[in-house]
């Protein structure tokens, strides 16, 4: 019998999962640090989705507060899609969710903080960033209230600037690759083609992503216990 020719798209599928191995099999040995903080960080979005939907009201909250939106519909899976992404090399797309993430985190905080009489988590939302627009509010402004209010000072707005300056605007991503060509005479694999083999070179982005993702889970942390606190009805 003939060997079954592959489709471009097979051929495709099986150099995502080679190199999702090979890169997997990398971070263990030379990052697993940052590694493990991946895992954790999906580790909290389980636990934290696990407590919402055991709770006696879990279908009410899930319609009311836009804390629970961001647990079961951003925390989650983006969780796993900064997982996917470590592993076939796109760095970029891991900070980005991570931005993401954290933006959405306190969006959705003061959504429910100052719409408590509202049942419905969009129209929170809605009116939150209607007022933002209004007032002229940036959001890292609303970041510093919040920061402010719960005890953080200025580390959410922090994080979400290193994220935003470097990860999502155009000079940003320009300056890591150009950085990384002057000091280290080659362009970041994450800045070739995706997905692609980690090297010695992206080791410096990697653990960064790290140190990213650990300063959000600290975040996520204490802003869940101030949500419990300030909320009546907790997550």
């Amino acid at each position: 019998m003939a060997e079954e020719t592959k489709s471009p798209a097979t051929e495709l599928l099986d150099r995502y999962c080679k190199t999702m191995k090979e890169n997997e099999k990398f971070l263990r040995s030379n990052a697993e640090e940052t590694y493990g903080e991946v895992i954790d960080l999906i580790n909290d979005a389980i636990d934290l989705v696990g407590f919402a939907v055991e709770r006696e009201n879990s279908k009410e909250n899930y319609v009311k507060r836009s804390m629970i939106f961001f647990l079961y519909h951003i925390l989650m899976p983006l969780s796993y899609a900064i997982y996917t992404d470590l592993l076939i090399g796109n760095l970029p797309a891991c900070f980005m969710e991570l931005r993401l993430m954290l933006e959405s985190l306190v969006k959705c905080y003061c959504a429910d903080l100052k719409y408590p009489e509202h049942t419905f988590f969009q129209e929170k939302l809605e009116l939150l960033e209607n007022k933002l627009r209004k007032n002229s509010i940036s959001t890292s402004k609303l970041m510093k209230d919040l920061g402010k209010r719960i005890g953080l000072k200025n580390d959410f707005v922090t994080l979400w600037g290193k994220l935003s300056e470097y990860w999502m605007h155009t000079k940003g991503i320009i300056d890591k690759i150009v950085s990384q060509i002057g000091e280290k005479s080659g362009a970041p694999s994450w800045a070739l083609v995706i997905p692609i083999n980690y090297a010695e070179d992206d080791l410096d982005t990697i653990k960064e992503l790290g140190k990213r993702i650990s300063q959000f889970r600290k975040l996520l942390k204490v802003t869940i216990e101030n949500y419990k606190q300030e909320t009546s009805e907790g997550i």
